[in-house]
C-alpha cells in the first residue's frame, strides 16, 4: 500500500510525463517519470519525510525503527548538496538548478494524469507541463524490492498539475538562431 503526499509549488526536471522512456537495457519496462526539485525551507519537506519513514515501517517493520534511517535501504528522498549520483558526483555540482535543495525522483508505469491550472487534461503538444516549469504533484509513496538485494522507499508518480512558468532547462531550439540574420546566413554558404 502507498502513501499518497502532494507537493505544492515545486519546479519539475527531467520530464517524462507524457513518453515513457527506458534509461537503460536493465529496465524490464520503460516507465513515465520525473524529478522535483524542493528547497529545503519548503513547506512539504517534513511531509515527505514523514511519509518515507511510515512507507518504511509498512513495508519493513523489523529494520524500521524510530532511530533515523536504517543502512542498506535507499530512500527516494535525496539532499543535492550531500547525495551522489550513480557516478559519484554530487547532485547539486552536477545540477547548479539543485543547490540548496532537496530532489525526489517519482516514476510509473502507467501514464499519469497531466493538467493545466484550471484543472483541464494538457497534452505535450500543449507545451505546458515542462522541464522547468512549477507544478503541484501527487506522488505515492511506498517500500520496494529489488532482486534479493536492493530495497528502500520511493516515489511512484501520479500527476501534476501546471503551477507557474519557469525558466526551461535544456536548450531552446529558438534560441539557436538568435544569431542569424533574417535571411538565414545561407547566402555564401556555397561560395
Amino acid at each position: 500500500m502507498s502513501i499518497k503526499v502532494l507537493l505544492r509549488n515545486v519546479r519539475l526536471s527531467y520530464e517524462h510525463i507524457f513518453t515513457p522512456t527506458k534509461f537503460d537495457d536493465n529496465q524490464e519496462a520503460a516507465k513515465y517519470s520525473a524529478t522535483f526539485i524542493i528547497p529545503k525551507d519548503h513547506q512539504d519537506v517534513a511531509t515527505i519525510k514523514r511519509a518515507l519513514m511510515e512507507a518504511g515501517k509498512e513495508s519493513f517493520p523489523s529494520d524500521f525503527g524510530t532511530t533515523g534511517w536504517p543502512k542498506g535501504y535507499t530512500c527516494g528522498l535525496k539532499d543535492a548538496d550531500k547525495d551522489t549520483d550513480s557516478n559519484g558526483e554530487i547532485l547539486a555540482e552536477k545540477n547548479p538548478a539543485y543547490a540548496g535543495c532537496y530532489i525526489i525522483e517519482a516514476n510509473s508505469v502507467r501514464r499519469p494524469l497531466a493538467i493545466n491550472r484550471n484543472k483541464a487534461a494538457v497534452t505535450e503538444e500543449d507545451g505546458v507541463i515542462y522541464s522547468g516549469c512549477y507544478v503541484n504533484a501527487s506522488l505515492g509513496i511506498a517500500g520496494y524490492t529489488y532482486g534479493k538485494v536492493k530495497k528502500g522507499v520511493k516515489a511512484y508518480l501520479n500527476g501534476v498539475q501546471f503551477v507557474a512558468d519557469g525558466e526551461r532547462f535544456g536548450s531552446d531550439a529558438m534560441s539557436d538562431f538568435d544569431e542569424l540574420d533574417e535571411d538565414g546566413d545561407g547566402d555564401d554558404f556555397m561560395a
